[in-house]
């Protein structure tokens, strides 16, 4: 007859592992695709890299408004931490910005929704990276 009280959960996982993970996801945050080159995941790290970077340089260069830490609102806050999700190429996205956010025509507008759509999609391919890193997802 088979132990029935054995542990049904799962081993725990070893904190090397986890800290290798947790850096993992961090430089995928920092440097967009570079989560999932360090597992030599190449056209997920590829992908990631040239679709953020495509949308951080049309954003910027429609203008759009890359929002700073001193919000006035709540969504400007949200804005802030969608804009800070592209990392590294958030600064790149500032240095374009030398003659201000030109919101009053569409494409501005546009340029700001490409900006934190590209955020987003920076911390959503990070978590991915974490996750494949500790073996929940592939």
């Amino acid at each position: 007859m088979a132990d029935e009280t054995a542990a049904t959960t799962a081993p725990p996982q070893d904190s090397r592992s986890e800290t290798m993970a947790l850096v993992i996801g961090v430089a995928g945050w920092l440097v967009p695709g570079l989560g999932h080159a360090l597992m030599k995941m190449w056209g997920r790290a590829a992908t990631c890299f040239l679709t953020v970077g495509m949308l951080v340089i049309l954003g910027a260069g429609m203008r759009g408004n890359l929002f700073s830490s001193r919000g006035n609102d709540a969504f400007d806050a949200l804005g802030y931490l969608a804009d800070l999700g592209t990392g590294t190429f958030y600064l790149v996205a500032r240095s374009l910005e030398t003659n201000g956010a030109d919101v009053s025509r569409a494409g501005g507008d546009y340029g700001t929704r490409f900006l934190a759509t590209a955020g987003v999609l920076n911390l959503l391919a990070a978590l991915h990276a974490y996750e494949a890193a500790r073996g929940r997802k592939a």
